[in-house]
């Protein structure tokens, strides 16, 4: 095995914020260091790709602009505009988070840490990219994207549940002139240089410091995560509507999916061998069973009146459906029953 290689800290900053400098993508919310729309670009970003945040940034901020109008929003509002985002739970915690601070009297995210730290879906990741991005506070952000690229520099197992030892890293790391800028060139080369499974080490601007390129053993580090075992269901979902084409939704039936509004849905016992569509959450794989069913005005009304109380029933047009939170799982169906 190749010598480790001295870490020379100047040189390496220098390098890595130089190529960032270059090559660092041009994404909305890089255009300006606005609080807020570094703190929505962030919780946007979390488990979904740049590139995909990208377009739902730009009708997000469009909607609302600013903290305030992101507190008076209806939820249904808000979680229309996340479509596509996935994990539906943070936009819900944006808009409380909004609440809190405009019932506090903030227009935009303030630069105190123990305020910040306290609102809905806030972690130490979130606090220290938002707060070392907009407000130049020397936190070190480390997200999937620098765990790997810090388990390589150093040839480091995975981090333990206090994120040891690559928080303490980071920190000896950082670049406290551009904290915010070396946190997003760390995690820029994670995303686009120091890959999974195919590391583009000949054109990594850190690599003549790397543990694992000079032993040649780039994807041994991290080590990967235990796989969580797949869990296959079968779900039925039955599309209710009237002759006028009004269909009838639910939120709150369905615990998988339960601040969605989705056609009455049920699990089966056991997963269908002959179903109609296939969806997946998280480590989940449903497949679904649609069925439509057509009743007259009077009786879409009864099935109104029938829900469980702990569950929301409402009646919805179809030029409705592009404005409520609902589930990609509603759009497969609708269109599989109109196949």
């Amino acid at each position: 095995m190749a010598s480790r290689p001295a870490l020379n800290l100047p040189q390496l900053q220098r390098n890595l914020l130089a190529w960032y400098d270059v090559e660092q993508r041009p994404l909305p919310w890089r255009a300006n260091r606005d609080p807020y729309r570094v703190w929505i670009s962030e919780v946007m970003c979390q488990q979904t790709r740049a590139e995909v945040a990208a377009p739902a940034f730009e009708r997000f901020v469009a909607a609302f602009p600013d903290v305030t109008a992101l507190a008076a929003a209806e939820e249904d509002a808000v979680l229309s505009l996340w479509s596509g985002l996935g994990y539906y739970s943070r936009a819900r915690a944006l808009r409380r988070a909004a609440q809190q601070l405009r019932d506090a009297g903030y227009r935009t995210l303030p630069d105190d840490p123990s305020i910040v730290s306290a609102l809905p879906g806030i972690g130490p990741y979130s606090l220290a990219a938002i707060l070392s991005i907009a407000h130049g506070q020397a936190l070190a952000a480390v997200d999937g994207n620098v765990v790997r690229v810090l388990s390589r520099l150093r040839r480091l197992g995975r981090p333990d549940a206090r994120g040891r030892p690559h928080r303490e890293l980071a920190m000896q790391l950082l670049d406290r002139d551009r904290p915010g800028d070396w946190n997003q060139a760390l995690m820029e080369l994670g995303a686009r240089l120091c890959t999974p499974r195919a590391p583009r080490c000949v054109a990594c601007p850190i690599s003549p410091g790397c543990d694992a390129h000079a032993a040649r053993d780039e994807l041994s580090f991290p080590p990967p995560k235990p796989r969580r075992q797949k869990e296959t269901l079968g779900v039925e979902l039955e599309i209710v509507r009237d002759q006028t084409g009004r269909i009838l939704l639910e939120r709150g039936g369905f615990a998988l999916l339960s601040h969605l509004w989705l056609p009455p849905a049920r699990l089966l016992d056991t997963p269908p061998e002959d179903f109609d569509l296939k969806h997946q959450i998280l480590h989940r794989e449903l497949r679904v069973v649609v069925k439509t069913r057509l009743l007259s005005e009077r009786d879409l009304l009864r099935q109104l009146e029938s829900a469980a109380p702990y569950v929301e029933r409402q009646i919805f047009k179809e030029e409705e459906l592009a404005t409520i939170g609902r589930s990609s799982l509603l759009t497969k169906a609708l269109q599989q029953s109109r196949d």
